[in-house]
């Protein structure tokens, strides 16, 4: 490239780049709107659809409600996450019962639709919270900051071991990144379940999955970088990074932005993960089988592309045919 003309690709570049962030964050967290969100209702299939339809006048599809026939199984389906709240209609008074620790806008968006149905059929609506948050942490953006600031060092931890160890062979680089993602997993809880006490409760397991997190994004990253070089590995930061924090909602949730974007963002590590350390820290390692499953998954993906020798992924360029004199 002409020397003149490498300034106004740099501008270009960061113009894009700057887009991304943008047309990501803003598109998804711009607007929050519920949508989907999970209600065991206790009582009648028929009283159930009833209700619903009274909702989907308010806001339609923004809640899916479901019938459950005693207020225990709706409890249980609350706890184990099958479900996000539950509501007891009851002729002297309702009661929602919601989990606090599923994030604060979530539980103030179903308070007050519920407490509205309450207002207009003359039915008060008592709150109930089974798993609220922590006083330190009454916002709930603590799982989610855990996971940021750690898929942010698990990057630079594949970048500079390509830099300082260049001709390691996989089987070393893997050993480098798995001995990285265990300490850098275990620092991580430490400051999250110790030293800050943002995440406190299962500090065992907050380094396990931690430790996977890393490894799951390090592998990739390394992977990508050693495949297909700095592009590849931008591209896998833009997918993480960019992409991958506003497609989990952040810190309003998944149920309330565009569902396609969140439904791509499920299968993303920062999604999979904030969902696993929430499950795991409030609610007793309920549901973190698919969040587990993801992760494993990109760790798999990333250990394929370290440990596939690089010539299968040349396209076998034939080998120049050697001169021969006339």
């Amino acid at each position: 490239m002409h020397e003149k003309g490498k300034p106004i690709a740099v501008i270009v570049v960061v113009a894009l780049l700057g887009m991304v962030f943008a047309g990501s964050f803003l598109g998804a967290l711009h607007k929050p709107e519920p949508h989907g969100v999970p209600v065991a209702v206790v009582g009648p299939e028929n009283a159930v659809d009833r209700l619903g339809a009274e909702m989907d006048k308010r806001a339609d599809g923004a809640f899916d409600l479901a019938a459950y026939e005693t207020e225990k199984a709706a409890r249980d389906a609350l706890l184990d996450r099958d479900v996000d709240a539950v509501f007891v209609p009851g002729q002297g008074g309702a009661a929602l019962i919601v989990a606090g620790a599923t994030g604060k806008i979530e539980n103030a968006v179903l308070t007050q639709a519920f407490q509205g149905v309450g207002q207009a059929t003359g039915q008060p609506v008592t709150v109930e919270d089974v798993r609220p948050l922590p006083a330190d942490d009454g916002n709930g953006v603590s799982a989610i900051f855990f996971v940021i600031t750690t898929v942010i060092p698990a990057i630079v931890l594949a970048v500079l071991l390509a830099f300082a160890v260049p001709k390691a062979g996989a089987g070393r680089r893997v050993g480098l990144l798995a001995a990285g993602s265990v300490v850098l997993g275990g620092v991580n809880a430490w400051v999250a379940a110790g030293l800050t006490g943002a995440l406190v409760g299962a500090p065992w397991e907050l380094w396990g999955l931690g430790s996977l997190l890393v490894f799951a994004v390090s592998s990739f990253a390394a992977g990508a970088l050693r495949a297909g070089g700095p592009p590849a590995a931008g591209l896998t930061v833009l997918l993480f990074i960019p992409i991958g924090v506003p497609a989990s909602g952040g810190p309003i949730g998944p149920r309330f932005i565009p569902e396609w974007y969140a439904a791509f963002g499920e299968w993303l590590p920062v999604s999979a993960a904030i969902n696993a350390v929430r499950n795991t820290v409030y609610f007793d390692g309920s549901a973190i089988g698919g969040p587990l499953l993801v992760l494993t998954l990109w760790a798999a993906a990333g250990l394929a592309l370290v440990l596939v020798p690089k010539k299968t992924r040349q396209r076998g360029h034939a080998a120049p045919e050697p001169a021969t004199s006339s």
